[in-house]
């Protein structure tokens, strides 16, 4: 959970943040598995937060709706409406789908470009009942996929403009999986999910120094390590990231999807884990610019927050402060 203030579009205040883990068997492949542990946590996450904030946004897993952009002519004779509910014939009923779209840009010809989203009303009822329970009363939803979108935006715009109307590849690197995604001014051009995460690195760490699950995530933040983790845990984990961007690459520039080269790679997620030389093989093997960025370090700290545990943090919250983002 982030906490966020806005003086102005491009200065913010993290106020407060909180993380809680959650057991494996919570969530699975973006699915309650077990609605009260869940509340549980929820409660759990709210508590330590302490806000009394009314507007909420929160996410749901890209794993359970539908992606869609959709090109509008200046002179179509049907309206978005129209379009949208073209799209969503899918279904049986619109009773059992929920769903939005919005605008996302308008070329200088006049062509828009449409965002639509649905799901099943199911799915998203279930979610809305865990919040619900836990005393949580989203005002907006969002897509976890989008959130981190809405960072890479959120920090093109501040820190590197020149960026804007480029192709962008952006890997997030959570707990479980690493979610790509190949972007240019908005648009979602490309997607893929790639089983490698935290726990790769915490089962070797946990392999190689015989270390319980919580000792290992203290010696990943830990700027002490022993003398040889740069050789045994840090290089092969990168090599193997490496070779899973040179793969998404791959898979992009032969999709029918393909509109433009790739003009910068930006890393989330990774920025504070003795990656040295990260982004320097990343560009000598893929020929293409490499940042490493976690984006809510963008933000303000308040008062309360120490400095080094958000360093150590940050890159767990790269979803939630783009969910933050969209609610100010």
């Amino acid at each position: 959970m982030v906490l966020l203030n806005a003086r102005s579009l491009n200065q913010f205040r993290l106020e407060k943040y909180v993380v809680v883990p959650l057991p494996k068997n919570i969530i699975g492949n973006g699915n309650i598995e077990n609605h009260e542990e869940l509340v549980a946590y929820l409660q759990q996450a709210k508590q330590k937060l302490q806000s009394n904030c009314r507007n909420i946004t929160v996410a749901i897993s890209q794993k359970q709706v539908s992606l869609q952009f959709l090109n509008r002519d200046e002179d179509t004779e049907y309206t978005e409406e129209e379009q949208v509910m073209a799209e969503l014939s899918q279904y049986d009923s619109l009773d059992d789908v929920s769903y939005d779209y919005q605008n996302v840009s308008t070329d200088n010809q006049g062509r828009e470009n449409l965002l639509l989203v649905n799901s099943k009303r199911e799915d998203v009822n279930i979610l809305l009942d865990a919040y619900t329970d836990a005393g949580i009363t989203p005002t907006q939803m969002d897509v976890d996929i989008l959130a981190v979108m809405n960072s890479a935006i959120t920090w093109i715009n501040i820190r590197q403009p020149d960026l804007t109307n480029k192709c962008i590849a952006v890997f997030n690197i959570d707990y479980n999986e690493t979610q790509a995604i190949i972007m240019r001014h908005g648009k979602l051009l490309y997607k893929q999910e790639i089983n490698l995460g935290y726990d790769h690195l915490m089962q070797s760490l946990r392999r190689n120094y015989q270390l319980t699950e919580e000792e290992a995530w203290d010696m990943l933040y830990n700027p002490s390590k022993p003398e040889d983790y740069n050789s045994t845990v840090a290089q092969p984990f990168q090599q193997q990231f490496i070779q899973e961007i040179q793969r998404v690459l791959q898979f992009y520039f032969t999709s029918a999807n393909q509109e433009s080269e790739i003009d910068e790679i930006l890393i989330f997620g990774y920025g504070n884990n003795s990656a040295n030389g990260f982004t320097d093989n990343i560009r000598q093997q893929t020929h293409i610019p490499a940042q490493q960025i976690n984006p809510i370090l963008l933000a303000q700290p308040g008062n309360s927050i120490e400095q080094a545990k958000l360093q150590q943090d940050s890159s767990l919250l790269t979803v939630a402060f783009g969910l933050a983002v969209r609610g100010l």
